[in-house]
């Protein structure tokens, strides 16, 4: 197996089933950077930092989601539609996210 931490990318035998660095400290220096990126990317959002959803619609500082409010609701409405298909009942769609029909 090859080392996560992407400075080593050494090969190692994992000595347990989840083991992703070859050592303790790959792992501290692969934590410590991925740390550094959600301080700095954090920072940048409540300094007022453009963000932008998919859909084009621009994003609150206070908004820590990467989509805005109408796309999480789309993807919600779509997976509990993809679970009632998956569990066999019948789904009528509606223009409303929030307010969905379901037919028996």
């Amino acid at each position: 197996m090859i080392c996560s931490n992407t400075e080593c990318r050494r090969d190692f035998t994992p000595s347990t089933h989840n083991q992703i660095y070859c050592s303790a400290e790959c792992c501290r220096i692969a934590t410590n950077k991925r740390i550094k990126e959600k301080y700095h990317e954090n920072k940048a959002r409540l300094s007022g930092k453009d963000r932008r959803c998919a859909c084009g619609a621009k994003l609150s500082r206070y908004n820590k989601s990467a989509q805005c409010s109408a796309c999480e609701a789309k993807v919600l409405l779509e997976t509990k539609n993809e679970i009632k298909r998956y569990l066999g009942v019948t789904v009528i769609a509606t223009q409303t996210a929030h307010y969905p029909v379901y037919g028996h």
